[in-house]
């Protein structure tokens, strides 16, 4: 009897712990637009802030240039972009970065979620950085995307329309193509 108290007990505890942790929600994409024309779709999602907004009406820029990711390893590819294209100056186009990741569940995201908590500290960066739990390889259609193999810059506007991208390492004629697609 003392075994199923403490197995009760352990159980709702558990429960309890999951039910009360903040984690945003898994994404259902709504139906894809026409194949010749590749939009965002609208969605509601969390950033490492724990602000929610709905993309595409709130992206921060008429124009935002949209950072994409699928994998942990990809990371220092987008931060390189990041460094050339000198996002954290003053003046700097806006943008977001959008790690997309197949959802796993509500333990799994906020386990994720935590652990980029931990890696980025500072706030105006978490403001940024807005975890997509949903289909990685339906994104990619919706959006018109190649692949989840490597790295995407989209540049979109508040309707979610995909203005320009590009895709993997940085190259000079890469970023004077985006440079030119944000004007």
């Amino acid at each position: 009897m003392k075994t199923i108290n403490r197995l009760t007990a352990t159980s709702l505890l558990v429960t309890l712990t999951l039910a009360s942790c903040r984690t945003p929600k898994s994404i259902t994409l709504p139906a894809q637009t026409p194949a010749t024309e590749h939009t965002f779709p609208s969605i509601q999602v969390k950033n490492l802030a724990d602000e929610t907004k709905a993309f595409p009406k709130e992206f921060p820029g008429e124009r935002t240039l949209l950072l994409i990711a699928f994998e942990r390893e990809q990371q220092d590819m987008l931060d390189s972009w990041s460094a050339k294209l000198e996002l954290r100056k003053p003046g700097a186009p806006e943008w977001l970065e959008l790690p997309v990741i197949d959802d796993a569940g509500a333990f799994m995201r906020w386990f994720v979620d935590t652990g980029m908590k931990s890696g980025i500290p500072d706030p105006s960066l978490r403001a940024r950085v807005f975890t997509i739990y949903t289909p990685r390889e339906a994104f990619v259609r919706h959006l018109g995307l190649p692949d989840t193999k490597q790295v995407h810059l989209a540049i979109a506007d508040r309707t979610g329309r995909i203005l320009f991208h590009v895709s993997g390492d940085w190259t000079a004629a890469k970023e004077r193509s985006l440079r030119s697609a944000m004007q």
